[in-house]
């Protein structure tokens, strides 16, 4: 399978439980055209985990991945294009994110097989 690489990301949404919920509900069901770009990214697994409006994402992917590839792929993509757009609805950056991002990464802090 070749090396792996694990990335966590972060992302807020609005705070309002009736988007949450909505959001929650797009995502228990994604359009097959974005499970197909993300795993043909390079992207092994991922998880999408939420406490209150923070979400936290857990991405395994294999060598041929890179955000900039993806995002390429996804911008030439207009379906993709579509459920980003829609996606920005319900999503808020982080206090710590960059202008024009959405999900960032997160710094490892903590690793106990290195213990």
């Amino acid at each position: 399978m070749g090396v792996i690489t694990r990335y966590c990301q972060a992302l807020d949404l609005v705070d309002d439980p009736a988007f949450i919920t909505e959001y929650e509900a797009m995502h228990k069901k994604i359009w097959p055209e974005v499970a197909q770009h993300i795993r043909e990214s390079g992207v092994i697994d991922m998880q999408i985990w939420r406490i209150g409006n923070r979400l936290f994402m857990i991405m395994d992917v294999n060598s041929q991945f890179s955000f900039a590839r993806s995002e390429q792929m996804a911008a030439d993509n207009p379906i993709l294009t579509q459920w980003e757009e829609q996606m920005w609805k319900y999503q808020l950056p982080t206090p710590w994110t960059p202008r024009g991002q959405k999900w960032v990464p997160m710094q490892k802090i903590f690793d106990l097989n290195t213990q």
